[in-house]
């Protein structure tokens, strides 16, 4: 340990005394660095870095003592553009690393994953690099469904990892068996020790491969991914910019070129005509039926600017209604390219043949065009029910239907959605089995679905949604609360409105295509009940209905 830190000293000497100008001419120009960062950087030239020892294929240590993997050749890139040495802890383990990070006794970490924890000590760049976290087990094991089919299992995860911590924090039901590293992880599954070991699909791949693990296989997704970045000891907040800059300046091919050495693809020869056909007639619709429904769209907003020659009155509300169904198109072009692309990019690994040799894989990219066909469909759906409600040409099928019963159906259809982002229901029901309305159960329950929906989306991961019914006389109010941001005052006369969105950006973010409330508006009020919303003054928002009970037919 003395010889440890009497080389260390020696290094530090050689290159602040001796070379102080050299070091600070060696800074890339086209990072634009101030003149702070510059002389923040010629102070020190030598930063200690926090590494994971044994985590292929991002970074490990190698018998002979090198730093190798994708993380390693960032880092290297990052001294050459920044004139500065990275000194590479070799010996700990990755739990001792976080505590030395902790107590400042190492500056930078490689490669990390963002989570609340490590915020109380770090600054984080923006990730550099992004890979799903997938469960792992034996091949006798069949398809895990979910976060949820974790429990009542031996599941076993890197200790002090971020998939650790959000285990933890948000499944603390889950008993997990901690390990140091990935290949202990994986090897406690290959040996009977653990029945799944949960890490991101890089990792796995490359330990599998390299120690021979033939009876493991992926049988399951988790619900988040690995986003990597670098993170900082949070009393240097200047290097967090620097090393953002240069994070930044490293070209498309250089990332491509890290990414090729350490992630092989291997390519098959094999095709699947009656798949690719398939694909082809569902494409093909899809872009028919934009083709068609843009045009309309377009002789719609034609008519609208003819109007306002003839009512100047009307310019106002006509000009909204133009941006409205601009943002529309845009956002709706965005919706349906986003599933199609995965669906393009699933039938294309499976058109090449690349994934022959891994029936696994082949499946999940059948579930990926699956999921995204269905979000696809559900999209189309709620064009269709919008231009039916219009048009007055959508029927409804009246009978008594009971409040409680209603809810319990909605609840329970919205339940795996709630799962996927870890949200809670909290359902409260002052309204008695007997109290009963007359309506159309389906349309009703499409209503209370896209409020749940909604809530969910726009809450905080790992928050409770509430489903209130109450009763006033002869009329009963079913409310979802929220525990997001709540909308803003300057949305409130479009919120319900067609072709249109409180905020397009946000919906962008969140997804869908903003038609949902106009539809749920249209059936409410062809009920003869009342529908809105309220901003809550502890934070969210508050959307209901209102119909009358008096209706119910004896």
């Amino acid at each position: 340990m003395h010889n440890h830190s009497l080389h260390r000293q020696i290094v530090l000497f050689i290159i602040m005394v001796l070379f102080p100008f050299t070091l600070s001419a060696s800074v890339d120009e086209e990072l634009e660095l101030t003149n702070a960062e510059r002389n923040w950087l010629s102070e020190h030239p030598v930063i200690r870095l926090a590494t994971d020892i044994a985590w292929p294929p991002f970074e490990w240590i190698t018998d002979e003592g090198q730093y190798q993997g994708i993380a390693a050749d960032y880092m290297h890139l990052i001294e050459k553009k920044l004139g500065i040495q990275f000194e590479v802890e070799k010996n700990k383990s990755w739990t001792e690393v976080v505590e030395a990070v902790k107590q400042r006794e190492l500056d930078v970490f490689s490669c990390v994953a963002k989570n609340p924890q490590r915020q109380e000590y770090v600054n984080f760049t923006r990730p550099y690099l992004s890979f799903p976290m997938v469960m792992i087990t034996s091949t006798e094991i069949s398809y895990i469904d979910g976060i949820e089919g974790l429990k009542d299992r031996q599941v076993s995860v890197v200790e002090g990892y971020a998939t650790h911590e959000y285990i933890a924090s948000y499944y603390p039901t889950i008993e997990l068996h901690l390990v140091d590293n990935s290949k202990e992880g994986l090897e406690a599954v290959s040996h009977g020790r653990a029945e799944v070991f949960i890490d991101n699909i890089a990792t796995a791949t490359k330990i599998i491969q390299q120690q021979g693990l033939t009876n493991l296989k992926i049988s399951g997704e988790m619900p988040i991914r690995y986003e990597l970045g670098m993170a900082v000891r949070n009393d240097w907040p200047e290097l967090v910019n620097i090393l953002q800059r240069a994070l930044d300046s490293i070209s498309d091919e250089q990332r491509k070129e890290i990414h090729n050495k350490w992630i092989g693809v291997r390519y098959e020869h094999g095709f699947d005509y009656e798949l690719f056909w398939k694909s082809l007639i569902i494409f093909t619709m899809i872009v028919v039926f934009l083709y068609f429904y843009n045009r309309k769209l377009s002789r719609e907003i034609a008519e609208r600017k003819v109007a306002e020659n003839a009512a100047m009155q009307a310019c106002e509300a006509a000009a909204k209604a133009n941006q409205a169904k601009s943002e529309f198109l845009s956002v709706m072009s965005h919706e349906l390219r986003t599933p199609l692309t995965s669906i393009r990019g699933a039938l294309g690994l499976l058109s090449g043949g690349k994934l022959a040799n891994s029936p696994e894989k082949a499946q999940k990219m059948l579930r990926v065009a699956k999921e995204n066909s269905d979000r696809l469909t559900h999209l189309i759906n709620d064009i269709l029910d919008i231009e039916k409600l219009l048009a007055g040409k959508m029927d409804f099928h009246k009978k008594n239907i009971v409040i409680n019963h209603l809810i319990d159906q909605a609840v329970s259809s919205t339940q795996g959605y709630a799962d996927h982002y870890g949200t809670h229901f909290n359902v409260e029901s002052s309204v008695s089995d007997a109290t009963t309305i007359s309506a159309d159960e389906d349309r009703l329950m499409q209503v209370i679905s896209n409020f749940i929906s909604n809530a969910i989306k726009y809450s905080p991961k790992g928050g409770t949604v509430r489903i209130v019914a109450r009763r006033n006389d002869s009329k009963v109010r079913i409310s979802v609360i929220d525990q997001g941001k709540g909308v803003p005052a300057e949305f409130n006369d479009r919120i319900f409105t067609h072709f249109s969105q409180a905020d397009s950006s946000d919906t962008r973010e969140k997804g869908g295509t903003g038609l949902g409330l106009a539809i749920c508006k249209e059936i409410i009020e062809r009920h003869g009940g009342d529908i809105g919303y309220t901003n809550l003054s502890e934070g969210g928002a508050s959307f209901y209905f209102e119909l009358d009970t008096s209706h119910a037919e004896d």
